[in-house]
């Protein structure tokens, strides 16, 4: 099985105890982690934490093991989506989506790590947007509240181009309101 179908596959298997999300945008499939895609996984997380942004995080696990438990871990719930070409299949990004349970509302968090190769061509961009459309209709999220350092000027640059604002030391928020205003 090439790895178009084989990633569209992945889409349609159903994992136990977890609704499958699958969203698509012109160039990207985004969709619910499966732990085959492990290697993907670690090549990305070799290369980001090789990158200049790494630094502005803790570290990821690159050893083989240890990313098959993360990929595991990630396909073992809905707060984690992978995304991929939709070209070819590969997985070049992971976006999270978890509720954040501090939260009163219904407040999701918009993490967001893509491998090094694909910076700057707005697939972070095309692929935050299909997640928020998909957290604020389907999840029908009140808002989204997330972070970056303040020196890591290209996802400050993102989480703006998003549509969030700027709240206290790095965190950015926006409300649903505010997201559907945009369109």
């Amino acid at each position: 099985m090439d790895s178009v179908n084989k990633s569209l596959a992945l889409c349609l298997v159903r994992m136990k105890g977890n609704k499958i999300i699958s969203l698509e945008t012109d160039r990207l499939i985004i969709r619910s982690f499966s732990p085959d895609d492990w290697q993907d996984l670690q090549e990305m997380a070799i290369q980001y934490q090789a990158s200049e942004w790494a630094k502005y995080e803790d570290p990821w696990p690159t050893s083989t093991e240890e990313v098959k438990g993360m990929a595991k871990w990630f396909a073992s719930g809905d707060d984690y989506l992978s995304v991929c070409l939709k070209t070819t299949g590969k997985l070049i990004g992971l976006i999270a989506i978890n509720r954040r349970k501090e939260q009163e509302e219904r407040v999701h968090n918009l993490g967001y790590v893509f491998h090094p190769d694909y910076h700057g061509q707005g697939y972070a961009t095309e692929g935050c947007r299909a997640a928020m459309d998909y957290v604020f209709g389907q999840l029908a999220a009140d808002g989204i509240l997330t972070g970056t350092h303040p020196a890591n000027e290209p996802s400050v640059g993102l989480l703006k181009k998003l549509g969030l604002k700027g709240i206290d030391g790095g965190e950015f928020a926006i409300s649903r309101e505010e997201w559907l205003a945009l369109d």
